[in-house]
């Protein structure tokens, strides 16, 4: 049982070594921007992220705001 649970992590530690080599060896490298506003194709399309439309939304008045405000 132990043995199997030191191969495990022994897997485990080989792999995350593996998937970061890039990030390692790579001067100023950086994890990639997997987001959808990182994306250049869906900013050409006007596509952009959860978060970017919340805030955009949160900016919003509603007509009856605008007109209390300019009393």
């Amino acid at each position: 049982m132990m043995a199997l649970i030191l191969v495990s992590l022994l897997i485990v530690a080989i792999a995350v070594l593996l998937l970061s080599v890039r990030i390692i060896l790579q001067r100023g490298g950086r994890f990639p921007n997997t987001h959808v506003g990182g994306s250049k194709a869906m900013q050409a399309r006007g596509i952009s992220c959860h978060t970017s439309q919340h805030k955009e939304a949160q900016l919003h008045r509603s007509l009856a705001e605008r007109v209390a405000q300019q009393d």
